[in-house]
């Protein structure tokens, strides 16, 4: 039987699982596939699974093991989804896809501005999903020389972390609150992470802010994804209700 799984540490707070047997209605095995060393996870996958979706820390370590790119992932140099074929391992990005569908579903377009908060590989698909909606997009970054070479490689401009700044839209891709978020404002907040959010519903909304938090995006990325990995379309309702909202 075919499996399944997510590459990443840590994993504990991961609702992939129960997100992917939702969506086939337990139809496939869906593993935690967890540790600090990308080489033995590597060769588990190759041994036992069909494909695996990738998280952090390693989304740019997998981006440079595959064999076939597609065109999302050379705009990103990074992979959240890799899938045997008779080819070879191909890598896919449904960050870019989930992102761009919820750019797109907030009403976001062409000419608005994006600030993304993060250079590394969530931070990469979001500036590439919002320059494919044609917004004008930005990067900062605690570490600017990181922020500086995302920039350049993807043809954006890049912020300074230190300085107040305002965009249209926030997308927030670092995991877990860091100092001098408040110096960034927007007119929409996206954030990447559900496991320990930085922003609240409650909160932005006393300020007139709608949020977008991290289970609206891993709920569209999973729904790009799925299909890609198994053949099979997911039950999307069903897959909603997995992420609790």
């Amino acid at each position: 039987m075919d499996k399944f799984g997510i590459i990443g540490y840590p994993l504990g707070h991961s609702k992939s699982p129960a997100a992917f047997k939702a969506a086939y209605a337990g139809r496939w095995q869906f593993d935690l596939i967890e540790g600090t060393d990308f080489e033995e996870l590597w060769q588990l996958f190759l041994k036992e699974y069909k494909a695996v979706n990738i998280t952090a820390p390693y989304k740019e370590l997998a981006y440079a093991k595959a064999d076939i790119i597609t065109p999302e992932v050379e705009m990103i140099h990074a992979t959240n989804l890799l899938i045997k074929t008779p080819e070879g391992i191909k890598a896919y990005n449904s960050d870019f896809r989930g992102v761009k569908q919820c750019i797109l579903d907030a009403g976001f377009k062409a000419g608005d501005t994006a600030l993304v908060v993060g250079a590394g590989g969530a931070g990469k698909a979001a500036a590439a999903a919002a320059k494919a909606v044609g917004m004008k997009t930005a990067v900062t970054n605690r570490t600017m020389r990181k922020a500086e070479a995302m920039a350049e490689f993807m043809g954006i401009e890049v912020l300074p972390f230190d300085k107040p700044l305002d965009a249209d839209l926030l997308i927030y891709t670092v995991p877990g609150p860091i100092d001098g978020v408040e110096r960034f404002s927007s007119k929409a907040v996206l954030e990447a992470c559900y496991a320990k959010p930085t922003f609240t519903k409650e909160g932005l909304a006393a300020k007139g802010i709608p949020y977008i938090d991290g289970k609206h995006w891993h709920f569209q990325q999973a729904i790009a994804g799925y299909p890609l990995m198994t053949g099979v379309e997911p039950d999307r309702e069903a897959t909603r209700e997995a992420y609790n909202f």
